[in-house]
C-alpha cells in the first residue's frame, strides 16, 4: 500500500509541472496525437480514427494528427507514407504530447507491468479520450478475477480510489478520469468496472475500426490479395491464456487440416499479443500472422471468424459475420485468472462448441452457407448487436462529433 501511495504521490507531482507548463504554453485544440497498444502497433480503434481525421483535416477543422508510437519500424513507415508519426522518449515527442489539446489511446493508460500507448505523463490539461479495444465477454482489469487490492475491493484504499478528484490527480496525466469510449448501455456498466471509474467518465458511441479503413499498408493489401486466390478463408482470433492445460488447438485435427485442403479455404491464425501460448506449426492451407497485424482490416475479405472469449466475437457478429466460439476449456477459464463477465454458455449457445467434432460441423455448415439457417443464430446475433451495439451503424462522423461534444 505504501508503494502505491509514493506512486500516487509522485504522480501528482508531475501532473503539477505538466499543468504549469500547460498554463504558460497553451494546448492548442487543433492539434490530435493517437497512440495504441504500448506504443507497438499501428492498429485498432486508434489507428482507423487516426486515418480518418488525417484524410479530414481541413473538413474538420484540424491543423495536425500525430501518431505517437515506441515501434521504430512503425515510426519509419507510418512519415514514409505522408503521416506524421513521432518516438515517444524523444524531444519531438515530448513537444507534441504537451502542444496536442486531444490525447486518444485504445489500451493502456497505465504502466503496470508494461509501456502505456503514449506518453501518459504529459497528458494533464488535454482532453483524454480511451477508445478501448473490446466489446467482450472476458473479465479484464479491475473486473478480473485475478485483481487484487490492498484491503480489498471494499476496503479505504478502493474507497479513496473511487474519488473522482482524487483519482485524477494521482493517476498518470489524469488518465484513471479519462473519457471512456462504451458502445451501448450495457458495455458502459462493464467498462465502469473494469476501468473503476464513474459513468460521467464514459460515452456511447460507435467502435472507429467497425468503419472501412481509410487506407491500406503495403503488407495488408498483400494478404488480402493472397485471401482472393482461395475459395474461402477463416480467421482463427484466440485470446490469451495463462497455460494450455485441456485447450486443444484446432489444427491439432486431422479433419480440419483435410476440410481446408479439400476445399481450398485459407486458415489466418494471428496469436493475442498477451498469449503465452503459439501454435508454429503451419502448413498447407494456413497462414499464421505476427501478432502485431491489424486483423481489422481483414474482416470484409474473409467467411467466417473463430474465436473464443475473445472481443472479436462480438465484432464479427456486428459485421454479421458467421462466427464460431470454440471453447473446450469452458469452465477451466471462467474460473481462471480472467473469468468471463456472464453465462457465456447460455447466452451464446447458438455459436458455442466445446470440442473439435463441432467446430468441424460449423465449418462444413459455413462452407455451405447454411450457417444462418441454424435454430436461434440470427435471434442471437439481433440480440447481441442490441446489447452490445446500441443497433447503431458505425461512422467516423458520429465518433469524432460524440468526442468533440465532450468537455
Amino acid at each position: 500500500m505504501m508503494n502505491g501511495i509514493i506512486s500516487r504521490l509522485k504522480n501528482a507531482s508531475v501532473n503539477l509541472a505538466v499543468c504549469v507548463y500547460g498554463f504558460l504554453f497553451k494546448r492548442d485544440n487543433k492539434i490530435i496525437l493517437v497512440g495504441a497498444w504500448m506504443g507497438e502497433k499501428f492498429a485498432d480503434n486508434s489507428r482507423f480514427l487516426f486515418q480518418y481525421l488525417t484524410s479530414n483535416k481541413e473538413a474538420l477543422g484540424i491543423d495536425t494528427v500525430v501518431w505517437a508510437t515506441r515501434n521504430d519500424k512503425v515510426y519509419r513507415e507510418l512519415n514514409e507514407i505522408g503521416y506524421v508519426s513521432v518516438l515517444c522518449g524523444t524531444k519531438e515527442s515530448k513537444y507534441w504530447h504537451l502542444k496536442a489539446g486531444t490525447h486518444i489511446i485504445c489500451n493502456a493508460s497505465n504502466r503496470a507491468g508494461h509501456e502505456a500507448d503514449i506518453d501518459i505523463q504529459y497528458s494533464w490539461g488535454a482532453k483524454k479520450i480511451q477508445l478501448w479495444h473490446g466489446v467482450g465477454m472476458k473479465k479484464v482489469g479491475a473486473s478480473a478475477n485475478a485483481h487484487v487490492d490492498f484491503g480489498g475491493k471494499d476496503g479505504p484504499w478502493s474507497k479513496l480510489k473511487k474519488n473522482k478528484i482524487f483519482n485524477m490527480l494521482t493517476s498518470e496525466g489524469g488518465w484513471n478520469e479519462a473519457y471512456f469510449l462504451s458502445t451501448s448501455e450495457l458495455n458502459r456498466k462493464i467498462n465502469m468496472d473494469l476501468a473503476a471509474c464513474g459513468k460521467e467518465s464514459t460515452f456511447i458511441s460507435c467502435y472507429p475500426r467497425n468503419c472501412s479503413c481509410v487506407k491500406l499498408l503495403k503488407n495488408e493489401e498483400n494478404l488480402i490479395n493472397e485471401v482472393k486466390e482461395y475459395n474461402g478463408c477463416f480467421l482463427y482470433l484466440p485470446t490469451f491464456r495463462d497455460e494450455k492445460t485441456h485447450y486443444t488447438h484446432p489444427l491439432e485435427s486431422i479433419d480440419i487440416r483435410e476440410f481446408l485442403r479439400k476445399n481450398n479455404y485459407l486458415w489466418i491464425e494471428k496469436p493475442h499479443s498477451a498469449s503465452k501460448i503459439k501454435f508454429e506449426d503451419a502448413g498447407e492451407n494456413i497462414l499464421c500472422l505476427d501478432s502485431s497485424f491489424d486483423i481489422n482490416v481483414l474482416y470484409p475479405y474473409i467467411n467466417a471468424i473463430v474465436s473464443d472469449y475473445s472481443s472479436c466475437v462480438f465484432d464479427a457478429v456486428y459485421r454479421h459475420l458467421p462466427t464460431i466460439m470454440y471453447v473446450p476449456d469452458l469452465h477451466e477459464y471462467q474460473n481462471g485468472s480472467n473469468g468471463v463477465l456472464f453465462d457465456i454458455e447460455d447466452y451464446c449457445k447458438p455459436i458455442l462448441t466445446k470440442d473439435l467434432m463441432g467446430l468441424v460441423r460449423q465449418m462444413e455448415l459455413i462452407s455451405k452457407k447454411k450457417f444462418f439457417e441454424q435454430k436461434g443464430m440470427e435471434e442471437l446475433y439481433a440480440k447481441i448487436r442490441k446489447d452490445f451495439w446500441s443497433n447503431m451503424e458505425s461512422s467516423y462522423e458520429k465518433i469524432w462529433n460524440d468526442i468533440t461534444r465532450l468537455n
